[in-house]
């Protein structure tokens, strides 16, 4: 792709960790995220851990590329239910292991469309969503494999 043909958009935050406990503030807005492990893995469970924060930015990347493509489509989305599982190894969080390389192993992505549409429509619509979305694009470069499943 051409750099002319790009649309480079740069994302920023900073953050301060005490312990266990991170607190990210998202620069140039109001946002400001924490996160933190369960009790029983040496956190005090003050927030989501961040490979929930980034399960989560897949729901609503998905969710946020949909409404792109059904406008483009011209189709009309009421609603959709969105369910993710990630597999991840953690051999290298652990220390069993020296690199994170192929950590994410599986992603399954269920959604159900609610809205005057077909099937094939949001086939269509599923189809367009998994292959734009930056996020899930992410992790299939990253040679994970993805079982995503659209239905009405």
């Amino acid at each position: 792709m051409s750099q002319e043909n790009q649309h480079i958009e740069t994302f920023k935050a900073t953050a301060k960790g005490n312990g266990w406990t991170t607190i990210t503030q998202i620069t140039h807005t109001e946002w400001v995220l924490q996160t933190d492990e369960p009790i029983e893995d040496g956190g005090s469970n003050t927030g989501a851990n961040p490979m929930q924060f980034f399960t989560a930015s897949l729901t609503g990347c998905q969710n946020e590329q949909a409404q792109v493509v059904a406008e483009e489509l011209g189709i009309t989305i009421n609603k959709i239910d969105i369910k993710i599982e990630i597999d991840m190894d953690l051999s290298s969080f652990m220390g069993i292991t020296q690199t994170s390389e192929n950590s994410y192993k599986e992603v399954r992505l269920k959604a159900k469309v609610h809205g005057k549409l077909t099937q094939e429509q949001v086939i269509t619509l599923g189809n367009k969503v998994d292959h734009r979305c930056p996020i899930l694009g992410l992790l299939r470069s990253s040679g994970c494999t993805i079982k995503s499943n659209w239905s009405i």
